[in-house]
Parts: structure tokens; sequence; C-alpha cells
């Protein structure tokens, strides 16, 4: 427990020593790049995932092409966007569905809207198909996207290595007309297994692999249902063929 909020307190005097700068960007977002919105989200990520302890090993970041990408990620523990974060490196907003009690925290919502973050509403499907439309429009702009398309974290659906991958998010690539570079998360949930804010954070050692990027549905048209069941597929794949090291 001592550890978890360690982080968390780390996390919260970055925010505050630097709310100056972050008011300032999401208070007047056009007057910044995307990049420049993103960077201190960036930083902050990169500090929770340096404080947590644990050994990162990240493979494949030659594969992140430049430009807008949707980047999809399998949801083994609570903790994966701050690791998805630190290995991606470059922008990256993100798909938050669920009750939207996030998107009325003052500070941390319109911060996270400001780098491109969209609220997905699953009780509500018309609001919801507004907040994808949306976030394609900010793809077609060069924002980049991360999704998890299982829903949930993993363990709270299936005892499977990786659950069903949902289709609703994909569209954001399939309408942009983007790379999606699938982002393989291994061992964040051997060292964080609560599914709540607060729970036991442990040392370890996490894998991240970055997947060559997917453009079946660039090139051959192929449709969301497809794409998720390849995605699914290579990322079970990757998971079972991975060997953590000691």
């Amino acid at each position: 427990m001592f550890r978890i909020l360690w982080v968390y307190l780390n996390a919260f005097f970055y925010v505050l020593f630097h709310l100056i700068p972050i008011r300032k960007r999401y208070k007047n977002p056009e007057k910044y790049s995307i990049e420049e919105r993103f960077k201190y989200i960036g930083r902050l990520c990169n500090i929770i995932v340096k404080r947590a302890g644990s050994k990162v090993i990240v493979e494949g970041r030659e594969n992140v092409p430049d430009g807008a990408v949707l980047y999809t990620s399998n949801h083994p523990s609570m903790i994966d966007p701050y690791f998805v974060s630190y290995a991606v490196v470059k922008q990256l907003g993100a798909v938050i569905a669920g009750d939207l009690w996030f998107e009325k925290i003052p500070v941390l919502a319109p911060w996270f809207k400001s780098f491109g973050c969209i609220f997905v509403d699953r009780k509500n499907p018309r609001e919801g198909i507004k907040a994808i439309n949306r976030g394609i429009d900010n793809m077609k702009k060069g924002h980049s996207f991360i999704l998890f398309p299982e829903g949930e974290i993993t363990k709270m659906v299936t005892d499977e290595p990786v659950a069903k991958f949902q289709t609703g998010g994909l569209r954001l690539a399939t309408k942009a007309k983007v790379p999606i570079v699938p982002v393989v998360v291994i061992g964040t949930d051997k060292i964080y297994t609560a599914h709540e804010v607060i729970g036991k954070l442990k040392k370890g050692t996490i894998v991240i692999k970055i997947l060559k990027p997917y453009v079946k549905h660039i090139s051959e048209g192929v449709g969301v249902k497809e794409i998720a069941e390849d995605l699914q597929q290579m990322t079970k794949e990757t998971i079972e063929s991975t060997i953590i090291p000691e």
C-alpha cells in the first residue's frame, strides 16, 4: 500500500508544481500544438512508471509510424495506460469509456480533453457515437489514440490471456484511415492486482511489445469484426509466446 501512495504523492506534486503551464494549455489549446498539450501528461506517466519501481522492457518502438495512429492494447491491470504511454513516447489521447464521473473532475478532465481524450458514455449509445465522431475528426487532424478493446480489465471478464476485443472504438481507425499499432502489455497484473485506484503495488518485470502496424482496413477494406479478431489473436499469441525474464 505504501508504494502506490508514494507513486500518487509524486504524481500529485508534479501536477501541482506544473499547474500553471497545464492550465494555460487547456484554457487556450489553440495556442499550442497537440504535442505541447500532451507533454506534461507524458512526463507524468513516466514519473509514475519510474516510481512504481519495476523493470520495464520495451520492444518494437521502431514500429511506431509518423502521423496519427490508433494504438490498441490488452488490459491486464488498472495501471496499463501509464506503461503504454511510457512505451510509445509519442502523443496519444485515450478513449475513456464508462460512467462519465471522470469528465466532471476539475483540472484533470479539461486537461485530458486538451490533448485529445474523448469520453464515451456506455449507457447512452447516441452520445457515444458523437464522441467517437469527435475522435475521428481529431485523428484526421493528426491526433493519436490509445484504445483498450477488451473494455474491462482482462481478469474481470475472462480467465483467458486476453478477452474478446470489442469493435466500437476500432471505427476510429477505419473512418480516419489511419494505421493500427497493437501494443501488448505483459506483467502489470502481477504487480498491481487491485481493481480500485488504491491497492497493493509490487515490484516486478514488465514487458511491453509494440507490434508492426496493422493496415488491412486500409489496404484490403476489411471490416471492424475481422480487425478485432485479428488484433485479439495477435495479442494472445504474443502473450503466450513471451517469457518474462527474472
